[in-house]
């Protein structure tokens, strides 16, 4: 897979590969120990006598993948005219056109839509709540054409105007007992034609598929969301669904259900295997990993009471991944938590951050004002609030407080165990105590996609004609953004929890909009990311094998590859060489050590005699666009102290300081290094408490999505009417007001072009390093 870079890695590598070793304090002096540690010439990689793909070797390839995909099965899905199906999704990551709906023909294919550059594999993951009910309920099991029966009509209708109880979690309990219909309709049927798809399209060596589904529990608004994968064709007779019989807001044994059930089920039958994967950490407003207690030095979890060794062992056993980035945001870290591990690293946290702790408020933390400087070219999650007022949008939120009563949480929180960045120290904390850490995650991305796209990151198609949602993002009001009236004091009925809808009001009038608000609508999501493995072949049984081992990373959504290893001993001088011609130094006896995921236990060895970790990535290629090159690479290294304080230090491996900014069309002048590699021995290693590293490489600055969607109209923010802030139908630019950063009152308003830039990266999964035997 590396054959085609060869060309320019001969060419650039020797400029840009970073010899040194780095220390622990980033000095750049080399350690001629490992200068001289040159390996012995080796004869080419035999082919494994298990392989099943021509051209297999040990060497590993990188592949790319989407394992968390909703089709028009999925519950929500449905009602957002969905109109593609699990086949359609993976025929389209194949690499075949699929279609759009709009709000003119919401069940008419009407976009169409190419990914590009195919995937390598995939797992349609449908919602387990309500699989296939709805569209066997409304469409009579296919006998019926969609949007025909008029009661589905209506409560698709519904649930579309009121679709921010679906995006927050904060389903009302009318809902739950309205949806709760779909124990009407076995799942087993659907999930039975899910398996029969998938194991139709999965094609050995070319494009894997994986049977697998989402269980996705919701009480008291909290995201508790895991996508269940399975190795192969033996899986249990039905899915697992959070929805008990009577509905309950109530989840504190929710994942301890799917645990046991999925052990019991899989695990402990001969042929199944199965990993489960938590995804939008940072919507489950403090409950995904529950704050240690001050008696016991542990969390509270099954039946709120506390971890015990055997459950830790059960969650590490099924919980292998973590998805930190998605459609949704990215889950790594959050601006403004100093107790957190965030402070000082704002850069590199405020990413796509889904909800935030920076209203624009006087009493915001004090690291908001490192990254939300006022102006439009701001991150967005600064601007979501702006002439909303305090609490009235939907991503802006405080600290949880009281994240551990009951188990459930009211109202709408985000907490530093909401991502990733503190939960990998959280879980060596509770390792001294258990002997094992239930939070030892390897990092993927993935869509989420709701139209049946997989693997559709590609920011400008996202820009011109996709979005994830159906018709809820197809026009560009509903995509960047539109004024809203929002009625006092009643916005919503008191019974159902739905917004009340009254005709006498009008958002682009602003005397009859009674708490007129600038409502961001679907601005804040993303195309999504994307889940890399580094396996043999491209085969079911190597791949979820990678997906078990942990041996993955992580991309914003572009195809960058990142990969990390680390040895007791120093690496050979020629480790990056090694690396950038698609050597697999630890398989081909090489190296001495273990790939990210794994854990490196140094023997007793003596602290100032740390592990020594090598972090290479390589640029996204390109597909329609040229690849953007690599601006930074970075070691970030968490651990806790014997008190138990989580730590972290992010140490900057190698950084193109002259890296270009976008121009004003979003056209991008492609200077700066392909690849970028690194070698850091940590002297600075504690043997009592350990650590995780895991790499992250950043891009060049590129438009997000939506600036390019609004630079390719031209959208001119001169041309707002001062009466509204709106655009005049003659203007050319009406529906493009979230372009805008808009000020002012009626008959004042003004607004500055949106141009929002960001850095696309790659995360490797985290090696652990272990300094005592436990």
């Amino acid at each position: 897979m590396f054959d085609s870079y060869k060309p320019w890695v001969n060419k650039v590598l020797p400029a840009l590969l970073v010899t040194g070793l780095l220390t622990g304090c980033l000095s750049s002096e080399p350690d001629s120990s490992a200068q001289n540690n040159t390996p012995a010439p080796v004869t080419p990689a035999e082919r494994p006598k298990d392989a099943e793909c021509v051209g297999s070797s040990v060497r590993k390839q990188a592949f790319f993948g989407d394992l968390h995909i909703h089709t028009k099965l999925s519950f929500d899905a449905y009602f957002f005219n969905s109109i593609n199906g699990p086949r359609e999704a993976y025929q389209f990551a194949k690499g075949e056109n699929a279609f759009l709906p709009s709000g003119e023909n919401p069940d008419t294919p009407m976009r169409q839509i190419n990914i590009g550059r195919p995937l390598d594999f995939a797992a349609v993951t449908e919602h387990a709540e309500q699989l296939g009910t709805f569209s066997n309920i409304c469409e009579l099991q296919g006998n019926l054409p969609a949007g025909t029966n008029p009661a589905c009509s209506v409560l698709g209708q519904v649930i579309r105007d009121n679709v921010s109880v679906f995006i927050t979690g904060n389903v009302p309990l009318y809902l739950q007992v309205v949806t709760g219909a779909g124990s009407l309709v076995p799942s087993t049927r659907t999930w039975e034609e899910i398996q029969a798809i998938a194991n139709e399209e999965n094609q050995p060596c070319k494009f894997t598929t994986f049977n697998g589904y989402e269980f996705s529990s919701n009480k008291g608004g909290q995201v508790l969301h895991r996508n269940v994968i399975f190795a192969g064709t033996r899986v249990p007779a039905d899915v697992i669904s959070s929805t008990p019989l009577i509905p309950t807001t109530n989840n504190t044994n929710d994942e301890w259900n799917l645990f046991d059930r999925l052990k019991t089920e899989c695990l402990d039958v001969d042929g199944c295997d199965v990993v489960t994967i938590p995804h939008s950490t940072n919507q489950s407003d403090g409950r995904f990993a529950r704050p240690r207690q001050a008696d016991t030095g542990l969390p509270l979890a099954r039946n709120n009471a506390t971890l015990t060794a055997a459950d830790a062992t059960l969650r590490n056993t099924l919980d292998r991944l973590f998805e930190i980035v998605q459609h949704k945001g990215a889950s790594e870290c959050i601006t403004g938590f100093s107790k957190g591990l965030t402070g000082g690293e704002e850069s590199g946290c405020g990413f796509e951050e889904w909800k935030t702790l920076c209203k624009g408020a006087a009493d915001d933390p004090a690291e908001c004002a490192k990254v939300c400087k006022g102006s439009a070219n701001d991150p967005l999650f600064c601007q979501v609030n702006r002439l909303q007022g305090k609490g009235k949008s939907i991503h802006a939120v405080d600290a949880c407080t009281n994240s551990d009563i009951g188990g459930s949480t009211p109202g709408d929180c985000t907490s530093p165990l909401d991502y990733a960045r503190n939960v990998l120290p959280e879980g060596s904390v509770i390792e001294r105590k258990l002997g094992v850490n239930p939070y030892q995650y390897g990092f993927i991305g993935s869509s989420d996609t709701h139209n049946g796209i997989a693997g559709n990151t590609d920011k400008t198609k996202f820009a011109k004609n996709s979005g994830h949602g159906g018709v809820l993002d197809d026009e560009p009001n509903e995509a960047l953004g539109n004024w809203e009236c929002r009625q006092q004091p009643l916005p919503t009925d008191s019974i159902t929890g739905f917004k009340i809808p009254f005709s006498v009001e009008s958002a682009s009038d602003p005397n009859r909009c009674a708490d007129r608000v600038f409502n961001p609508v679907a601005s804040n999501f993303t195309p999504g990311g994307l889940a890399g493995v580094w396996a043999r072949e491209n085969t079911r049984k190597e791949i979820f094998a990678a997906l078990k081992r942990r041996e993955t990373f992580a991309t914003s959504g572009s195809r960058m590859r990142i990969r990390t290893l680390a040895s007791r001993t120093p690496l050979p001088g020629n480790i990056c060489e090694q690396l950038a011609s698609g050597r697999s130094p630890i398989e081909e006896g090489l190296v001495d050590g273990v790939p990210m995921g794994g854990t490196l236990n140094l023997n007793g060895q003596a602290t100032g005699t740390g592990p020594y970790i090598v972090a290479y990535a390589i640029q996204d290629p390109g597909g329609d666009e040229a690849g953007i090159p690599l601006q930074r690479l970075e070691l970030i290294k968490t651990w806790a102290d014997k008190a138990g304080e989580l730590k972290q230090q992010v140490l900057r491996l190698a950084e193109n300081a002259g890296a270009p900014q976008p121009n004003s069309d979003c056209s991008i002048q492609q200077q700066g290094p392909e690849q970028m590699c690194a070698v850091f021995h940590d002297t600075q290693f504690n043997a009592d408490t350990g650590a995780s590293y895991y790499a992250r490489a950043l891009e060049n600055n590129s438009c997000r999505w939506t600036t390019k969607m609004c630079t390719a109209k031209g959208v001119q923010c001169e041309a707002l009417q001062p009466g509204n802030g709106l655009f005049s139908a003659q203007s050319g630019f009406a529906g493009y007001e979230g372009c805008c950063r808009i000020e002012g009152e009626p008959g004042s308003f003004r607004g500055d072009f949106r141009f929002i830039t960001q850095q696309e990266r790659a995360w490797s999964s985290p090696i652990w390093v272990e300094g005592k035997t436990r």
